[in-house]
């Protein structure tokens, strides 16, 4: 089981606070990475990316769930009038009774404990790392690169990949003008075989998108990525270093044993189409 954290005995106050810099961190991150925009709200968070309609770019984030009324439900649903998805929100646990009750009279699906909030709590070990794997800083030329091994990384379907490509080559493009972006690409006998992209801001460090082509996997790729990040993330000067990944997934176990511990756990709630 996942060890408990001094951060998960804070105060609810304290959590809620130290809740809401990581999810900043999130937000920033991927409206830098998609040329997208956040808007914060009391209670929540707004991530919209239009040229990227893509559900991870395109969420809410709400903590504490109690703070969602019908009125600030209506207020986030606004943010997201441009985009053609279904309106998603990251809801943080617990889940009060009245929001479950809220989330059904509005006819919301939700999946619980869909995701883990991951935070670094212990240095790994970094004479562990597969020595055979080179890791790169991405520049302006290394963009296609950077691209083709994400999308592929992910599996990218054909067709979404020729539509899909253009559009994230363009916003890589715009991402690497902030000051704040680093991305990666991991070399395995001179393949490009992983990515990784590292966002900091006001002292917080957010490791997205790390991706290792699938014929690839379980050669120390994603490990070797995960350990530049937080040589780099150190460097900088981040007194955290944060993460999000699928709860209870093999993803989940690994980051834990390179010293994340999760924090916090959050459902995925999306509205039904009619």
């Amino acid at each position: 089981s996942i060890r408990a954290t001094r951060l998960e005995r804070r105060t609810g106050s304290q959590m809620k606070t130290r809740l809401r810099e990581l999810v900043l961190n999130e937000a920033r991150a991927y409206a830098a990475f998609t040329r997208g925009g956040w808007r914060e709200h009391g209670f929540a968070v707004s991530l919209v990316s239009e040229r990227l309609p893509d559900p991870r770019f395109n969420r809410a984030y709400v903590l504490p769930s109690e703070d969602l009324t019908p009125e600030s439900l209506q207020k986030l649903t606004e943010d997201f009038s441009s985009v053609p998805l279904p309106f998603r929100m990251d809801v943080f646990l617990p889940v009060s009774r009245r929001t479950e009750e809220l989330l059904e009279r509005t006819v919301f699906d939700v999946t619980e404990n869909y995701a883990s909030e991951m935070v670094l709590a212990e240095l790994p070990n970094s004479s562990e790392a597969n020595p055979a794997v080179r890791i790169e800083r991405v520049a302006q030329d290394d963009i296609d690169t950077f691209s083709t091994v994400l999308m592929k990384a992910y599996e990218m379907p054909a067709d979404v990949f020729s539509i899909a490509f253009p559009i994230l080559r363009q916003t890589i493009s715009g991402a690497l003008e902030h000051q704040g972006v680093l991305l990666y690409v991991a070399y395995l006998d001179s393949r490009s075989v992983g990515v990784l992209y590292l966002f900091h801001e006001d002292g917080v460090g957010g490791i997205y998108n790390v991706g290792v082509l699938p014929e690839i996997r379980k050669q120390g790729v994603a490990r070797a990525l995960m350990l530049r990040a937080i040589e780099d993330s150190r460097a900088i000067g981040n007194g955290t270093l944060c993460l999000q990944t699928r709860a209870d997934s093999f993803q989940e176990h690994f980051y834990h044993k390179l010293g994340f511990e999760v924090v916090a756990r959050r459902n995925r709630v999306v509205r039904i189409e009619s």
